[in-house]
């Protein structure tokens, strides 16, 4: 019995090792993701925001570092514009979201949350997408999708 207890401490201990931690403010920020999930919900059937896995990474990929990435999200969420808009696909199928009137803090503190979170592929959205472009007719979309699908969640 002691030794299939400490066989659990060890898994839960190198779990919690390989587990990156969230900072102070994106602890703080995760509690304050809920108003941002409403129209960021990867499951949502039709889409009101890209899914936080797709934001995250674009916003990654155009930042300097992590400040540049919370600097910008924050300044976008502040006062959205086509010229500031980084997911150029939500915004021809969705538009420009809403400017979101909350104070600079809390934006930093959802924006660290978002930079550090490990948002899981949003497999349900591209499914969704999938069978929304087959309807419509719109094949490429519908591949590109499926693709999704297939690289990053096995299917």
């Amino acid at each position: 019995m002691k030794r299939q207890a400490w066989l659990i401490s060890l898994g839960l201990a190198l779990f919690a090792a390989n587990s990156p931690a969230l900072s102070p403010d994106a602890i703080e920020g995760k509690s304050l993701y809920p108003a941002c999930h409403v129209c960021h919900n990867p499951a949502m059937d039709p889409p009101l925001g890209p899914p936080m896995w797709s934001v995250q990474r674009l916003y990654k990929r155009n930042s300097l570092d992590n400040e540049d990435f919370v600097e910008s999200m924050v300044e976008f969420v502040k006062q959205p514009t086509l010229e500031s808009a980084k997911h150029e696909e939500a915004i021809s199928q969705l538009g420009l979201m809403p400017p979101m009137p909350l104070p600079d803090e809390m934006l930093k503190k959802i924006a660290a949350y978002i930079l550090e979170e490990q948002f899981p592929p949003p497999c349900e959205h591209w499914r969704i997408a999938a069978q929304r472009a087959d309807q419509k007719g719109d094949k490429e979309h519908a591949m590109k999708d499926r693709r999704q699908l297939k690289r990053f969640c096995n299917e």
